[in-house]
């Protein structure tokens, strides 16, 4: 009997304050790069990640899929 692949999540992102500030600010300054369908390209959440990680106290480092949704949940 075989065992289906379990399918790798990312560790849930634990957010303070300044994440968060740090995380609109970027995306806000890059408002130019927002696509056709009014979303950020795939690149500008990774770009984010990388432009937050100094403000990091808890939680996993940040990758593109927490900025999104993120993103996603501090403007909808």
């Amino acid at each position: 009997m075989s065992e289906e692949p379990q399918l790798k999540r990312a560790a849930k992102a634990i957010w303070n304050d300044a994440e968060t500030d740090a995380l609109v600010t970027y995306l806000h300054s890059q408002r130019s790069k927002i696509g056709d369908g009014g979303n950020f390209r795939p690149q500008v959440y990774t770009d984010a990640a990388t432009a937050i990680t100094m403000h990091r106290t808890l939680g996993p480092t940040k990758v593109a899929s927490h900025c999104k949704n993120k993103w996603q949940s501090v403007c909808y």
